[in-house]
């Protein structure tokens, strides 16, 4: 039986939370150019080691370029899905959830500012944790502080490799794929949510 059902946020939970695109063309660069330049420190930066201004300064040194903002802050705008939204909110009426994301100090703040943590029931951010995802010590950590087995924890991730390293430490993992698909995935693990999303209330007819 699952005790805990653990979301990832940004793919999951929300969507257009990647300032990588429009970063790399104010900065001039192809976006696999700016995703190389970018992925030495990305890690250290989740894991709460380093923060955007530090992050900023070894990508000028790396790239040469120089940031005219903080585009961690100033482009990141993201939107929750609100079909997974609404499936995560009824499944937290009968059950426990969590989100456990890889995350940034400035990307936390304002998502929990947006309210876009409100469907779950606690957040494990990576900043915060001091590991992220894919190292097993993040799901370990979770498990740890809420008392689950991980044979009893559900994971849900859009990223692959996340899935694999749930999978391999005995969580009931699953890649996203939608919000359908993964209300049939809960379903099928005895989740309490119904087979189908319940549709919106009629209004009232009113006279014209």
């Amino acid at each position: 039986m699952i005790e805990l059902y653990i979301f990832d946020q940004g793919g999951v939970l929300s969507r257009d939370f990647d300032i990588g695109p429009e970063a790399a063309r104010r900065l001039g660069l192809a976006l696999p150019e700016f995703r190389a330049l970018a992925a030495p420190d990305l890690m250290p930066f989740m894991r709460g080691e380093i923060d955007s201004a530090e992050f900023w300064r070894r990508f000028e040194a790396r790239s040469g370029l120089r940031a005219a903002e903080d585009y961690w802050k100033t482009l990141f705008r993201p939107r929750l899905d609100p079909e997974t939204v609404a499936l995560v909110r009824e499944l937290s009426r009968g059950a426990r959830t969590v989100s456990g994301t890889n995350t940034i100090a400035v990307h936390h703040e304002i998502n929990l500012a947006l309210g876009h943590h409100d469907a779950v029931q606690a957040v494990y951010a990576s900043h915060l944790m001091g590991f992220a995802k894919p190292e097993p010590e993040f799901w370990l950590a979770i498990l740890e502080a809420e008392g689950v087995a991980p044979g009893r924890a559900f994971f849900v991730d859009d990223y692959p490799e996340n899935v694999e390293a749930a999978r391999s430490l005995g969580l009931e993992a699953r890649l996203y794929v939608s919000a359908a698909e993964l209300r049939r995935e809960l379903c099928a693990l005895g989740a309490p949510v119904s087979p189908a999303p319940r549709p919106a209330a009629a209004e009232p007819a009113r006279l014209q």
